[in-house]
């Protein structure tokens, strides 16, 4: 084991014991989102689709709480039983079709599972979804969100999404247990009626973007500009204050729900120890340690990372520094997201407490799967192209259709190599459903240690010889080897407005 892993399980093992004295000491003060767990094996939720009659934006309620979506647990095996009810109307020209993506999971893209492409509710209809976890899925964080086509980037930029948590994580890392856990969603909502994104222009039938109209952008600047017209939240709240004591250990686990957001977290003081990234625990990629120990890291849209962090000192804040996007990018300035506090700073641990001891090594070999073997050799080798202009934007030369063949035709027990080209002056942020895969390379540099992913940022275009400029660069090696995934779904940039404008496509695995 290298001398650094070696610390970092060293640290999270004397924070972890500290963590069984003190925990019972500490109030919540941050608030958790409601729960759905299952019961005899099935996680039943209830969603509405409904207009906001407040701000006139799009929400999701449940169980009559407007604006809320509960976090789904369940367990390897268990099943997710969903139904979404759409009660919005036709507006301005918009459908206001509504449909669900469970974002992460390797599931079948067939009806009634999470088929983004054929499962579509129109405003007075309802949608089923019943999507059953492997035994052998990876546990981790995942997340649900619309993904009707030309109307995601409305749905989702108004909040409407929440997380899934596939339980088990204390297999990889038996600590874990015995820490409080944070489940944060992350999202960047209008601060108030009115706000309407200048980079969208109008749908029309069935969610297809109108091709004749311009997109009038957000003018270019530095890319710490103040940001226009949208907050960032956390668990609905923007003026967050999560309780801690100093030298307690947490385990936070994020979704960056945000429709176009990137955001580089970090805690003042306390390095992050990153445990799980885009719900893969990191050391279900073969050789790869179970904890990096980070200070700080970028969170794309829809990305997710699950850390531990052990403030030292308190109070401290949980920041985002400026993301810069590239010249025609969004703003992602500075902004502090949450205050860690403590809530009882009388309190003291009792120094004559024994705790039981607690290992960060697995307690047993985990049960191997497709994840744990190591790659093949990969069976083909393909380069995928982001490309946009003022019309909008495009995957290999072509704006995404419903009705399109797939682009890509996979066999089912491969993997493959791809190239992932951004010839653009903004980050585009790749992602493809049902699967994950490993980055190898970002602008030909190699990554390590390599961890399983369901999103990757891709860098911009950069200044070449000669006046030419040379497209960004991620390589990645996608895996089809889970005979469950066969049929057809998606992959795109997830900056959901340049994905609900073109930058689409569908992929076959047979």
């Amino acid at each position: 084991m290298p001398r650094t892993t070696a610390r970092v399980l060293r640290i999270l093992a004397a924070s972890a014991l500290l963590s069984i004295v003190t925990s019972p000491a500490v109030p919540d003060v941050f608030p958790s989102i409601p729960e759905v767990r299952a019961v005899d094996g099935v996680a039943r939720v209830t969603l509405d689709a409904i207009v906001d009659p407040v701000s006139g934006y799009p929400a999701f309620a449940w169980n009559g709480r407007l604006g809320e979506a509960p976090t789904i647990r369940v367990r390897p095996g268990e099943t997710i039983d969903l139904t979404l009810r759409n009660q919005m109307r036709p507006f301005a020209g918009r459908p206001d079709d509504v449909n669900v993506h469970f974002h992460g999971l390797t599931v079948a893209p067939r009806a009634p599972g999470d088929d983004a492409i054929g499962t579509l509710a129109h405003p007075g209809e309802t949608v089923h979804y019943r999507v059953t976890i492997p035994r052998g899925h990876e546990p981790g964080l995942y997340w649900y969100h619309p993904h009707a086509h030309g109307e995601s980037y409305g749905e989702v930029s108004n909040g409407m999404s929440g997380a899934i948590v596939v339980e088990g994580i204390e297999a990889h890392l038996p600590a874990l247990a015995t820490m409080r856990e944070r489940v944060i969603v992350l999202r960047d909502v209008p601060n108030g009626p009115g706000f309407v994104d200048d980079d969208m222009p109008m749908t029309g039938m069935s969610g297809t973007p109108n091709r004749t109209a311009t997109i009038q952008r957000s003018a270019a600047g530095p890319p710490c500009r103040p940001e226009s017209g949208l907050q960032p939240t956390l668990n609905r709240q923007t003026d967050a204050h999560i309780g801690i004591r100093p030298g307690e250990p947490q385990f936070f686990r994020i979704v960056n729900a945000a429709a176009a957001r990137y955001f580089d977290l970090s805690v003042d003081g306390a390095p992050l120890d990153v445990v799980a990234r885009d719900g893969f625990p990191l050391d279900a990629y073969p050789g790869t340690p179970p904890v990096q120990r980070v200070t700080h890291l970028v969170l794309p849209p829809a990305a997710r990372v699950e850390f531990v962090v052990t403030p030292a000192r308190l109070p401290a804040l949980l920041r985002s520094a400026c993301v810069d996007t590239g010249s025609a990018g969004d703003a992602a300035p500075a902004v502090v997201l949450a205050h860690l506090v403590d809530p009882d700073p009388a309190a003291a641990p009792d120094p004559a407490a024994t705790p039981p001891s607690v290992s960060l090594r697995t307690a047993a070999p985990l049960p191997r799967n497709w994840y744990a073997v190591p790659l093949p050799r990969p069976a083909a080798a393909r380069t995928i192209r982001f490309t946009e202009d003022d019309h909008g934007f495009y995957i290999d030369g072509k704006a995404f259709a419903m009705d399109a063949a797939p682009a890509i035709v996979a066999h089912s027990g491969t993997v493959e190599s791809w190239t992932i080209e951004n010839a653009t002056r903004e980050v585009h942020d790749f992602h493809i459903h049902q699967v994950h895969f490993v980055t190898t390379s970002v602008g030909g540099v190699a990554v390590g240690p390599r961890f399983w992913a369901d999103t990757v940022n891709v860098p911009p275009e950069t200044p070449g010889a000669g006046g030419a400029t040379v497209p960004g660069r991620v390589r990645i090696i996608v895996d089809f080897r889970d005979p469950i995934v066969r049929g057809t779904f998606l992959f795109h940039c997830h900056i959901i407005d340049h994905e609900d404008l073109g930058m689409m496509a569908k992929i076959r695995v047979i």
